[in-house]
């Protein structure tokens, strides 16, 4: 793979390099603790130890780092150079994002200028933040409490005449072998998914640091490079020690590597020359052209382009400006993206709540919240609210009308114990011809095992209605009025009409006990769901659900059930009664009907009205059907029941739906979706307040963590709009 050369390099980017409010913005950005909220563009120097990591560093940007043992090695440096008309040093610490306010300060605290580089000052300069950021550096005192590595950053930024802005993150080397004493196989792991978590940044420039003289197939740094960025198109290979590279055989491969031979690597490879392990005093400058006249040897003029540090930092300025440019666009719409998330998040929890007050404020606002949402669910205000269309499901009086229209369906096509046979009047059998097609399956599902705290309340739920026997009806009259007749005769005690009419009706206690069971399920659900939307916080929603609604929730479902009971106490099991016209209207009707059977072979026709049926008066007078009393008593019986079942069917249908469903489940005063109201909230005590409202540690240390993240993005977008 050919790149650019250094001068075409430099003539692409002059424009870019002379631009620094790009390169700025994202430097600011970092500072915020904006990077460990959303990916920034920026270069990450990855290497193992001993790699000549901290020797590339050193000559990209000019700041030496101390030799003393442990320094610089135990946390990410963020280095950075920027062009100024003084030259300074100004080092300091970004706190990491989870640390708490004292801590905090105390990182921010921590700030040195300097006027050069000082070897002896940088050296108590750096052993200063390792205490700051709370790092071991000594094999003794193990058990004090420090960590061997942190996850602070330390900033190091150099200012000068002759400096151009880049800026670059070293993050520790990746080791195998733990130091007893000093660091441990948790350390390693540690470090490896700490340097894993800046690779996999989607903006970052890998530079991955491997010495030429080792073989580049068993190097772990490549392979987690190659893991985190499959195809090669954001991670350069940096080679160091060519020097070490002594066998012909080794410079080819390097060579190779370096054309694009045998490399997915889409930023190629570059090589340097480091300073030499004994090398402690010469300057930069005696470097670069100790480097220089290195690479001079004929064995690297083919890859001339790719070697040295002079074109590295040009070719790294270049990558840092155009993802930058390319990707702060992108950036600021995360942060937006990520700042209405945090404030959303934050609004759920509502305010602080450590006082009697803004606890039973934030309730109330719950309550509140609750109530208007529910009068749009019982009045089918759907467009009214948001929450309809992202959840369908709490879409309630649609879910009771339908129940209820099943119900009544139901009870009209199955609800009598025996068909009643050739008798049942054409318009009944009429109605139910057509309406018994319409589906009694339920478009939803009933969530009843998601609810055991209702188990000892519902009754019935399991009951699938059957369908009327065929049995003749007749044959039951005969058989209650044959033991339950009095001395009447000609005619039928009332108590034998309420016999037949509790045999007839004895599915009616099921169906309406599964019905009102099915109604409080789905009102509970409702319940439970709507309160998951409101109240995010689980600790509250637990509380709130055990402490204070769960009892009186289901003191409103035995009140329903109770009132479902008593019904059905009254309709079944007192005595037939009705004042509806419609009673008397059909059973006179249905006396009709058995007079004109009765008279059917007696009809004549007349000359002149061909195809209507007359009878003569007199053959009325005199016509008398043999029939025994017992069969004309049990055929009024059957007259009377039907005329009344009918009249009391649909009666207690509309009964039911009204009182137990309507009144005692959805609007009435104790109905159970009341019992989430403000005078609930007002009624609670201080230590009931506490227990229910009252934030836990959990919960004040994620509002905390909100709080500083909504900071930091508020702050970055101000950055990214200046």
């Amino acid at each position: 793979m050919k790149s650019e050369t250094p001068a075409k390099m430099a003539k692409k980017n002059e424009v870019g390099l002379g631009n620094q409010s790009t390169l700025t913005k994202i430097d600011k950005l970092r500072e915020l603790n904006v990077g460990a909220i959303i990916p920034l563009p920026q270069l990450v120097a990855v290497g193992d130890q001993s790699s000549g990591k901290s020797s590339v560093l050193e000559s990209v940007t000019g700041f030496s780092f101390p030799r003393a043992a442990g320094l610089c090695t135990r946390y990410a440096t963020q280095i950075t150079c920027r062009r100024a008309a003084t030259r300074r040093i100004f080092i300091s610490i970004i706190p990491r994002p989870n640390a708490d306010e004292q801590t905090k300060k105390r990182l921010l605290d921590f700030k040195h200028e300097l006027p050069k580089m000082d070897d002896e000052e940088l050296i108590n300069i750096f052993e200063e933040a390792n205490i700051a950021m709370g790092i071991r550096i000594s094999k003794t005192n193990t058990n004090d409490g420090r960590s061997a590595f942190s996850q602070d950053i330390l900033k190091i930024e150099i200012c000068g005449p002759d400096q151009d802005h880049l800026t670059v993150i070293d993050v520790p080397g990746i080791f195998r072998v733990a130091t007893p004493g000093l660091t441990s196989e948790s350390d390693i792991v540690l470090v490896e998914n700490m340097v894993k978590s800046y690779m996999n940044d989607r903006r970052t420039i890998i530079l991955a640091i491997v010495p030429c003289n080792v073989d580049l197939a068993t190097q772990e740094i490549l392979k987690l490079a190659e893991t985190a960025d499959p195809s090669g198109a954001r991670t350069m290979g940096v080679l160091t020690k060519p020097d070490l590279a002594t066998e012909e055989a080794s410079k080819d491969t390097i060579r190779d590597l370096v054309l694009g031979n045998g490399s997915n690597l889409k930023l190629g490879y570059h090589i340097v020359k480091n300073r030499g392990a004994d090398d402690h005093h010469s300057t930069l400058s005696e470097r670069f052209d100790a480097e220089e006249a290195f690479f001079m040897d004929s064995a690297w003029s083919s890859i001339a382009d790719h070697c040295g540090i002079t074109s590295l930092k040009l070719r790294l300025r270049g990558l840092l400006m155009n993802i930058s440019k390319q990707e702060i666009p992108h950036v600021k719409t995360d942060v937006e993206q990520r700042l209405h998330a945090c404030k959303a998040k934050l609004e759920a929890m509502g305010p602080a709540r450590a006082s009697e007050q803004s606890q039973r404020l934030y309730l109330a606002k719950l309550a509140s919240r609750f109530q208007e949402v529910t009068g749009a669910a019982l009045n089918g205000y759907y467009a009214s609210d948001k929450l309809f269309k992202t959840d369908p499901g709490l879409k309630l009086v649609t879910k009771i009308m339908k129940l209820n229209e099943n119900f009544s369906n139901t009870f009209r096509d199955r609800g009598h114990k025996l068909e009643f046979g050739p008798e049942w009047t054409n318009d009944e059998k009429e109605e139910r011809s057509v309406r018994s097609k319409v589906a009694a399956r339920l478009p939803f599902e009933i969530p009843t095992a998601n609810y055991p705290e209702l188990l000892d309340i519902l009754q019935e739920n399991d009951y699938d209605c059957p369908l009327s026997s065929e049995i003749s009806i007749m044959g039951q009259i005969k058989d209650v009025y044959a033991s339950s007749r009095g001395p009447e005769l000609g005619t039928f005690g009332g108590t034998v009409l309420a016999a037949v009419f509790g045999e007839q009706s004895e599915k009616w206690e099921p169906l309406v006990l599964s019905h009102t069971s099915k109604a409080i399920v789905l009102v509970h659900d409702y319940i439970f769901e709507l309160l998951t939307k409101l109240c995010p916080e689980e600790q509250v929603r637990e509380q709130l659900w055990d402490v204070l609604l769960i009892d009186k929730l289901c003191d409103a479902y035995r009140r329903a059930m109770a009132q479902a009971q008593f019904l059905l106490r009254i309709e079944c099991g007192g005595r037939p009664t009705t004042f509806n016209h419609y009673f008397n209207a059909t059973l006179q009707r249905k006396r009709a009907e058995r007079m004109v059977e009765a008279l059917e072979d007696l009809t004549i026709e007349l000359q002149g009205h061909e195809g209507e049926a007359y009878v003569n008066i007199e053959d009325i007078k005199n016509h008398a059907k043999d029939k025994d009393n017992t069969q004309h008593v049990c055929e009024d019986i059957l007259d009377a029941l039907m005329s009344y079942y009918k009249v009391s069917r649909k009666r207690f249908v509309d009964v039911i739906c009204q009182q137990v469903i309507l009144h005692f489940l959805l609007e009435g005063e104790e109905s159970p979706l009341k019992v989430m109201g403000s005078d609930t909230v007002m009624s609670l005590t201080e230590d009931q307040l506490e227990l229910i409202a009252g934030e836990d540690v959990e919960s004040k240390q994620q509002r905390m963590a909100l709080e500083r993240q909504k900071k930091s993005l508020e702050a970055a977008l101000k950055v990214l709009r200046a």
